[in-house]
C-alpha cells in the first residue's frame, strides 16, 4: 500500500473518533475499540518496508548504544577502581610526585628569575634609547644651528655685496647725469609711460 492509503486510513480513524458517542459531563467519546484495532492494524500493515527496516535499524543501534554505554562504564570503573590501587599501593609513585612538585618549585623560581631579569634588561634598554634619542636630537639641533648661522654670513654677505653694487650703480647714474643733462631729461620723458583714463 503506498503513503496515500495511510493516510486515508488515518483520515478514517479520526472520523470515528469525532463521530463517537460523547460521554455525558466528560471530555471523552464512545468509539468501537474494534475497528479503530483493524484499521491501526491496516496501518502498520501499510507502513512501507524500508520504514520498518529503518525503525529497526533504529532501534537495534540504540540497543547497541545502551550496551556499548553499559561496557564503557564498567571498563571506566574497573580502570579508575585499578588506578586507586596503584596510587595507594605505589610507594614509587608517591616519590615521583614529590619529585614532580620539586621540579615544579624550581621551574617557577627560575621563571621568576628570568621575568625579573627581563624586566631590568628592558629598564636598562629604555634608558640607553632615551639618552641616545637625546643626543641625537642635540647634534641635530647643534648642526641645524651651524647650517642657519653659515645661511645668515653668507646673506649678509651677498646682502652686502647687493648693497654696493646699487650704490655703484647710483653713483654711475649721477655722473651720468652731471655731464649730460638735457639728453637724460628728454630719454626720462620718452620713457615716461602713458596713462590712460577709462571713462564709466
Amino acid at each position: 500500500m503506498s503513503v496515500n492509503s495511510i493516510y486515508k486510513l488515518l483520515d478514517k480513524l479520526e472520523m470515528m473518533i469525532l463521530k463517537g458517542a460523547p460521554v455525558p459531563f466528560s471530555p471523552f467519546v464512545m468509539v468501537n475499540h474494534e475497528k479503530i484495532i483493524d484499521i491501526l492494524d491496516k496501518v502498520r500493515a501499510s507502513i512501507p518496508g524500508e520504514i520498518q527496516e529503518a525503525h529497526g535499524i533504529i532501534r537495534k543501534s540504540e540497543e547497541i548504544q545502551v550496551e556499548s554505554q553499559r561496557k564503557a562504564e564498567m571498563f571506566l570503573r574497573e580502570a579508575k577502581n585499578e588506578a586507586e590501587r596503584i596510587l595507594s599501593e605505589s610507594e614509587l609513585l608517591k616519590a615521583v610526585q614529590a619529585e614532580a612538585d620539586k621540579i615544579r618549585e624550581e621551574v617557577i623560581a627560575e621563571v621568576e628569575a628570568i621575568r625579573t631579569n627581563a624586566k631590568e634588561d628592558a629598564e636598562q634598554i629604555n634608558i640607553s634609547v632615551t639618552e641616545e634619542a637625546y643626543n641625537i636630537k642635540a647634534g641635530a639641533d647643534h648642526y641645524a644651528e651651524n647650517v642657519l648661522s653659515t645661511l645668515d654670513k653668507n646673506l649678509s654677505e651677498m646682502h652686502a655685496i647687493v648693497r654696493n653694487g646699487q650704490q655703484h650703480l647710483e653713483g654711475a647714474k649721477a655722473e651720468l647725469n652731471a655731464s649730460m643733462p638735457g639728453e637724460q631729461e628728454q630719454l626720462a620723458e620718452e620713457k615716461r609711460p602713458l596713462s590712460y583714463k577709462i571713462k564709466k
